[in-house]
């Protein structure tokens, strides 16, 4: 662990990285239907982590491209690619400065991602903006993010999570209602790993998603509770969000 003083910075440790590689298969199977494009289709993954769902979107003969800030993620994606004989290819970028031109990508798949982790929301729409720049017209954009009311439904002010590094983290947390957002504390079980980190994250309803995303252009299409289509309600810890570039 350490001290975080740039809310960024958690992008390039790698926290907040959600994703179950096990069920990443399943997962993504619905996902790319939320797509709906043909297979060949160039797909940008931005904040892809290791690379669990780009690797699988790959399989399914999609042109995968992973931008990713935490280069230990980047590099198992890189390996992994490599092992599997797959053509994904993985960048390292920040994603607010995304290295492509405008309308190269037929769609965007944010999947296991940290959107809206800085806690400012501004940020949060120069992304959108960023990937409105960069998809085709009527380009997708499918999202698997937090949802605000599953996430308070289930609210916890303190729990225990274990790293993809074995470690033992314990989380303090405080909700925030006035600005949406959450605010935790995380320390180390093992002390020699270091001090605490501290950061403030935004959670979205999806009625405030859609606005943001109307700010930057898009139409959403679609919301669903979860990888299987489910209705999303509030116990949907997840919103699974279908939208097209208008």
């Amino acid at each position: 662990m350490e001290a975080v003083a740039d809310k960024k910075v958690i992008f390039k440790l790698g926290y907040h990285w959600t994703g179950d590689e096990e069920e990443a298969a399943e997962q993504i199977e619905f996902a790319r239907r939320l797509l709906f494009l043909p297979v060949g289709s160039k797909v940008l993954m931005p904040f892809c982590g290791p690379g669990w769902y780009a690797h699988e979107l790959s399989m399914w003969g999609f042109q995968v491209v992973g931008t990713e800030l935490s280069l230990p993620f980047l590099q198992e994606a890189r390996q992994r690619n490599k092992r599997l004989g797959l053509s994904a290819v993985f960048i390292f970028s920040e994603p607010l400065h995304l290295p492509f031109r405008d309308e190269q990508f037929d769609g965007a798949m944010l999947v296991g991602n940290r959107f809206g982790m800085t806690g400012d929301e501004m940020a949060d729409r120069d992304f959108l903006q960023e990937l409105w720049r960069v998809l085709k017209p009527k380009g997708r954009l499918v999202m698997a993010l937090p949802h605000r009311d599953g996430v308070l439904h289930r609210f916890r002010e303190r729990d225990w999570e274990t790293m993809m590094d074995g470690n033992r983290i314990l989380i303090e947390r405080k909700w925030m209602p006035a600005i949406g957002q959450m605010w935790e504390e995380w320390r180390s079980a093992d002390e020699k790993l270091g001090s605490t980190l501290v950061l403030t994250y935004r959670v979205y309803t999806l009625t405030e998603l859609e606005s943001l995303l109307r700010e930057c252009g898009f139409e959403v299409a679609n919301a669903f509770g979860n990888f299987r289509g489910s209705e999303l309600t509030y116990r949907s810890d997840l919103m699974l969000v279908q939208s097209v570039k208008a």
